[in-house]
């Protein structure tokens, strides 16, 4: 069985600055009861599957979802059985394209259509076969646009009829004062529009503003002024898991006197009472109030066009939005783990167990001339030493390029001498989905430390279909690519400062399609700055093949000491097919230096950092008390350097709502997203995983 990889690129750095990373786990595998390895293939009844008479081996069996606007573009999935690279769709007599699939599944996109309902038709152009599942997509009569907003409610939305005209008159010709209903989730709407320019007994659409609703698509119902049901559509508005739609962050229009601010339990999504909401960067000067029972809190009278907006709460991480431009801000508050704050028993996890895995099995084929037989491992050289071996490893596409290559235990490696009919078998364990694995075969010599592995061949299998608790089979893999081209990084790093950084360790990955990535043996190389005019890598894989039309990946860390610690400047995600000169890594951001708090003693109340260039488009600022165990995150628009913050500290009543006394940890980053916009910014942006570059730098102080 392969490990997964257990450390990302980087969060390397980050592992290094906190000293620990945990590793992951992987999915959980039924054993049965006799204690082998195989996965049971038994139905409810205790029958085989291959007892089972399973129907038509060409066949439609539903969609999903059955439904959608008469506009189409509806995402799609197909079930049934026997769909090939040959299949063809028809919705309602027009053909769509099949975006993916296999044997029992494909995705298309709904054309436009007639509200009601449509055929829809599949088609084997390999044997001519055609099923049709009368009436099995419904195009809804109405379309909703947007068609999500958040669980407060106050979206405005447009609800349009395709020109079917919709009447707001009375018996008389006159405009009905109850007016059209529109009801979403069966919750009346808090007011009902028509626009204007359209006449008022031929509507071709109507505006509501919604009103609150728990999360979850709801059905949305046109009704006349009498209460009469015109038409409904089903699933046809969603209430996002949040208030604002996003899970925390910046949004509304341009701030104009009036601003609301929302507080949330990150952990179970719960409005947050009695939240301290702090509107101004100096406490003295500032207007503060607590949230309502919904979480909710509204300012009125503002006079700037932006303001500084604090969030906290009692057992809650604060957190601080500089120069807020809008008129919303929504703070989903990480709960703080302390024993004080412990409220009765810790909720119940509902015993469901682990997530169980699938097995995928098959061969390693090298190529060779012989036809169904099992040929020498012709990709990879003999061994030229005794501690030497040839060795192959089966991996699953990482969710990432920076991922580390991490050579899996000697027990897993499939060898010359593994068992197999036309190849050498393989067996390894995933999580129930579509997976992509690749494999790397090379010369390995365990006797040196680290272990010593040289790649010369690999392979993929794409898209494996797993379900959980099944073993899959037959999954061949070509061990025909061979590491045998050279990518070439031209460097760009910062100018190193006073304390670093000192070196740059670059890397190369390789794109499998949508799946993710392959690391790379050998795929990163660490030098000192000043850096090199080219860092060469050699032996990395041809782009042909299986991997035909993909991509090499590039990135770098410029950072500090062997371990790569602060200061650091990271870039990643560079794409490129080229393997003749070298490509320029640059964009670095230069690491800031930290004025306030710094190494001494902190008051709370202002922030300051310089950088040598102003290329960042988003600072996020992290004071960390109680060693870590409540962090004051701080965020601010590139180009903001230095600001006021309030101080928590002095907040009256008897909870503190802010850092614990004693000493802080504070690290800065500089950060640049392309197309980004402050006053839009996401809670889920302000982590690196968010940032096309970054740099950062940290210093230990007191509070």
């Amino acid at each position: 069985m392969r490990r997964r990889f257990g450390l990302a690129f980087g969060c390397a750095l980050a592992c290094v600055i906190v000293g620990a990373c945990l590793p992951g786990a992987g999915p959980a595998l039924l054993p049965p009861e006799d204690g082998s390895t195989s996965v049971p293939d038994l139905g409810d009844s205790g029958f085989n599957r291959s007892d089972v008479d399973l129907g038509d081996p060409f066949a439609l069996e539903g969609l999903n979802p059955s439904h959608g606007p008469y506009t189409g573009g509806t995402s799609v999935r197909l079930t049934g059985r026997g769909f090939t690279t040959k299949l063809r769709v028809f919705i309602g007599g027009v053909e769509v394209q099949t975006l993916a699939g296999d044997p029992t599944r494909a995705l298309i996109v709904t054309p436009p259509g007639v509200p009601g309902l449509a055929d829809v038709k599949i088609r084997d152009d390999a044997t001519a076969q055609e099923r049709t599942l009368k009436g099995g997509f419904t195009y809804d009569a109405i379309v909703i646009t947007p068609n999500t907003g958040a669980t407060s409610g106050g979206t405005l939305v447009r609800i349009d009829n395709g020109g079917a005209g919709w009447s707001a008159l009375d018996a008389t010709g006159n405009l009905d004062s109850r007016g059209l209903g529109v009801e979403i989730g069966g919750v009346k709407c808090a007011s009902v529009g028509y626009g204007t320019g359209q006449p008022l007994d031929r509507l071709r659409y109507v505006e509501c503003v919604t009103p609150p609703g728990s999360p979850g698509a709801k059905d949305v119902t046109i009704k006349t002024p009498g209460g009469q049901t015109i038409t409904q559509a089903r699933d046809a508005f969603t209430y996002s898991d949040s208030p604002d739609g996003y899970r925390g962050g910046l949004s509304g229009g341009a701030l104009a006197g009036r601003l609301r601010a929302l507080a949330f339990n990150a952990a179970v999504g719960t409005p947050i009472a009695g939240a301290t909401v702090i509107v101004g960067g100096s406490l003295p000067t500032a207007t503060v109030q607590q949230t309502a029972i919904t979480g909710v809190t509204e300012f009125n009278g503002l006079t700037s066009s932006k303001v500084t907006v604090t969030i906290a709460a009692k057992c809650h991480q604060p957190i601080t939005y500089v120069d807020v431009p809008v008129d919303t801000v929504t703070a989903y508050l990480n709960p703080v783990f302390d024993p004080s704050c412990a409220d009765g028993d810790p909720p119940s996890t509902g015993g469901r167990g682990g997530r169980f895995g699938g097995i995928i099995e098959g061969q390693l084929v090298f190529p060779g001339s012989a036809e169904f037989k099992k040929t020498g491992w012709s990709t990879v050289p003999a061994p030229t030493r005794p501690t030497e071996r040839r060795a192959a490893y089966v991996f699953e596409a990482s969710p990432t390029p920076s991922a580390l290559f991490q050579l899996p235990p000697a027990s897993e490696a499939i060898t010359p001498d593994s068992a197999g009919g036309a190849g050498y078998g393989y067996s390894t364990v995933v999580f129930p989905g579509s997976a992509t694995l690749y494999v790397v075969a090379g010369l390995e010599d365990r006797s040196e430390e680290p272990p010593r592995f040289v790649p010369y061949a690999m392979g993929i299998a794409r898209g494996v279909s797993v379900p959980a608790q099944t073993r899959v089979t037959g999954v061949d893999v070509m061990m025909n690519i061979l590491f045998d081209h050279q990518v070439t990084i031209a460097p760009q790093p910062p100018t190193p400062g006073p304390r670093g950084p000192d070196r740059l360790a670059a890397s190369v990955a390789l794109t499998l399609g949508n799946a993710g990535y392959a690391i790379l043996p050998r795929g990163v190389m660490t030098v000192p700055l000043p850096a090199p005019a080219s860092i060469p890598f050699t032996g990395m894989p041809s782009l042909d093949k299986a991997i035909a039309g993909e991509q090499y990946v590039l990135g770098g860390v410029a950072a500090t000491g062997a371990q790569l610690q602060r200061p650091a400047s990271v870039v990643g995600r560079v794409r490129t097919t080229n393997a003749n000169d070298p490509v320029a890594l640059g964009g670095f951001i230069a690491p800031p230096t930290l004025v306030e708090p710094a190494g001494g003693s902190w008051s709370g109340t202002h922030v300051q950092f310089d950088v040598a260039a102003p290329t960042a488009n988003l600072h996020v600022i992290q004071v960390s008390s109680g060693y870590g165990l409540v962090t004051w995150t701080i965020v601010a628009p590139g180009g903001v350097t230095s600001f006021d913050v309030p101080d928590l500290a002095a907040l009256p009543g008897p909870d503190p709502l802010g850092l614990f006394p004693g000493g802080i940890f504070t690290t800065v980053y500089v950060a640049r997203i392309d197309d980004f916009t402050y006053g839009k910014v996401r809670s889920g942006q302000l982590g690196a995983g968010a940032w096309n570059a970054y740099a950062f730098d940290s210093l230990s102080g007191a509070y």
